[in-house]
């Protein structure tokens, strides 16, 4: 066993020789030595620096703070916080854990120590890269780092060169999520450096002086969520970026002025001001962020408002960036785009629309979204015992959305661009309004820090019942649901299939549609909720029908999806959770099979590709119709 860095099979040795396990952490990587080995029997807590508190669970298991933690002979403590393990170790140091001894890093990825693969790895793609490498350029092109076992890196490696080879640039590297440098993988660091990154940006070097008045000069106005939406720092709106990179990642506080709260304004202030200063004194020419949301906002909109070419890289999806990108702009332009539809086109689009509702009712789920085909809601079974109680009641399900996920997708919202402000919203207007009955369903794939934050919300506002995730809308609605409420989720365009009227809070892709209700304001939204029992039914079923055919078939969502540019087989370019979903995991083997699967064809047929990709990327507006290659083959019929 290596000094401090542990793979699965010497943590399960290590177990198997009598020690009870304290996970340090509480994000992707602990749920993910959990479920790689199955180690929750052999858990006491987790532990977690920002996390712990009452009540606060992670897999059913207590968040404590180091603090909380009791010294033994028989515990240990594995970090699992790929992003922050460096000043973890250094914590645990400082107060006399020794390493290898009494904690460990976990280390199955070989992000922190490295094998033959992995050696292999960089040495062939040295090889390949060190012919267009570019250094001491006063040109910049800027990219995402991350402490991640994946295959990124020949994305970034692709777009990033052919960046630097037109602006004549070098290439430098950000760790996402404001991660500290001191934290980078030198593994991953090293496999980056072989695509032609120079080096990663250090953002320590801030001006904390300005950093702190500014802080002070804002956290004076904040009263309200609303105070946060509107912050705007050097001429550019950052309030909904600060909020949507917030939920992704905290749990909120129902006093928006707490010292969690503070601090977090603080730690976003230093992050603004930093890059501000860094496009100011570099010479950026290309931008190519994460997912471009989230903690990218900040980079994302300083870089636009210098009107630096900007992408998204990570994922499926590349897209062009724009200030507070949103990714469903275009589903605002369905009804437009359906009158542009031929006649023929549309009974095409209709004939399969309407059989495709009914398989979806029926449990299939050709539609949903790999990770979430396992837990789709419509095909669970119905319950032998009632899951709504049953009186005469009007029945309200409120449907919360995926913390984890990027808030903003679908754009502005009623309560401040915040699902947490909505929820509480909600609670408030169930303690006003005892004449109806409320529930709350988890989405079916919730994880991690929605379960803690539902938690809390419930136990401040009593009068809403917490009811099972696996639960087929069907059965709600056959038991007498009448109204369900979404920001902006898919239950707008399924629960109307099977006559659950939904009110939404925000813009969503079924707006420009009749069959949901689409309130603009907090009063007109308050209105209707106030007026259930007077609203009559939504029944646009041809809008419905309509929206489904746009949604599903005709627009083509993944005119943008790049996996067959860069690899040959789709799955290189999964995320750990989809690999999950058919099975599998991630691991040094994808490098084995990229570099099998490489041939100098397809390497230079890929700078080819990358400069029709980036016009068509510039190019792109969300009201242009973009049929889909399997609606244009059903057409062909």
């Amino acid at each position: 066993m290596s000094k401090r860095y542990i793979t699965n099979h010497e943590l399960i040795d290590l177990l198997h020789n009598g020690k009870r396990l304290y996970v340090f952490g509480t994000g992707v990587d602990a749920e993910q030595v959990c479920e790689s080995i199955n180690i929750d029997s052999f858990i006491n807590a987790f532990i977690d620096n920002k996390r712990f508190g009452a009540g606060n669970k992670f897999r059913k298991k207590d968040i404590i703070s180091i603090n909380q933690y009791q010294k033994s002979d028989n515990h240990v403590i594995l970090i699992a916080a790929g992003r922050f393990y460096k000043e973890i170790e250094k914590q645990l140091e400082e107060i006399g854990y020794v390493a290898g001894q009494e904690f460990y890093v976990w280390d199955e990825w070989r992000l922190f120590h490295s094998d033959d693969v992995v050696e292999q790895y960089i040495e062939f793609l040295e090889k390949i890269w060190k012919p267009h490498k570019l250094l001491d350029r006063t040109n910049k092109v800027l990219i995402a780092f991350d402490n991640r076992c994946d295959l990124a890196a020949i994305k970034y490696g692709y777009c990033a060169n052919f960046f630097a080879e037109k602006y004549n640039a070098s290439i430098y590297g950000y760790f996402r999520f404001g991660a500290n440098i001191l934290n980078a993988s030198p593994v991953v660091k090293r496999i980056y450096q072989a695509v032609n990154m120079v080096d990663l940006v250090d953002t320590s070097f801030v001006n904390s002086k300005e950093v702190e008045e500014i802080t002070e000069k804002i956290w004076k106005s904040i009263n309200s969520w609303s105070d946060w939406r509107q912050i705007t720092l050097f001429g550019i709106h950052f309030g909904t970026t600060i909020i949507r990179d917030f939920l992704r990642t905290q749990i909120p506080d129902f006093d928006v002025r707490s010292q969690k709260m503070y601090e977090f304004l603080k730690k976003s202030v230093s992050t603004i001001v930093f890059w501000r200063e860094y496009f100011e004194t570099n010479s950026v020419k290309a931008v190519l962020l994460g997912d471009g949301v989230s903690w990218d906002g900040y980079i994302r909109d300083i870089a636009v408002s210098y009107k630096i070419p900007t992408y998204s890289v990570d994922g499926w999806n590349m897209s062009k960036m724009k200030l507070n990108y949103c990714h469903s702009e275009s589903c605002m332009y369905y009804k437009k785009m359906w009158n542009q539809l031929t006649e023929y086109e549309k009974e095409v689009a209709l004939e399969w629309s309407k059989k495709h509702i009914k398989m979806r009712i029926k449990g299939c789920s050709d539609e949903v979204s790999l990770m979430d085909k396992e837990n789709f809601s419509f095909g669970e079974d119905i319950k032998e015992s009632r899951i709504l109680n049953d009186n005469n009641k009007i029945k309200v399900i409120i449907c919360p959305h995926i913390f984890e996920e990027d808030c903003y997708h679908c754009g502005e919202q009623i309560f401040d661009d915040n699902y947490f402000s909505w929820l509480c919203h909600l609670g408030g207007l169930s303690d006003r309004t005892p004449e109806y009955e409320w529930y709350l369903k988890m989405h079916p794939s919730s994880s991690k820090r929605d379960f803690i934050i539902i938690d809390k919300l419930l136990k401040k506002y009593t009068n809403i019942k917490l009811i099972k995730d696996r639960v087929s809308p069907v059965q709600l609605k056959t038991e007498g649901a009448k109204f369900a409420l979404s920001v902006c989720g898919t239950i707008g365009h399924e629960y109307p299939m099977i006559g659950i009227q939904v009110i939404n809070a925000g813009k969503n892709p079924h707006e420009n549609f009749d069959f949901n209700w689409n309130p603009k304001t907090k009063e007109e939204y308050d209105d209707l909720i106030f007026h259930l029992k007077d609203l009559k039914d939504k029944n646009d079923e041809i809008g419905l029908i309509q929206f489904y055919a746009m949604h599903y078939l005709v627009y083509d969502a993944k005119k943008f999806y790049v996996s067959d540019i860069f690899f040959e087989k789709d799955y290189l370019n999964f995320t750990r959770c989809e690999f999950l979903a058919i099975g599998k995991r991630a691991g040094v083997w994808m490098y084995q099979e990229y570099m099998e699967n490489w041939s100098e064809e397809k390497h230079y047929s890929i700078f080819t590709a990358l400069e029709k990709l980036f016009k068509e990327l510039d190019s792109w507006e969300p009201d242009i119709l973009y049929r889909s290659k399997q609606f244009k083959e059903l057409c062909k019929r």
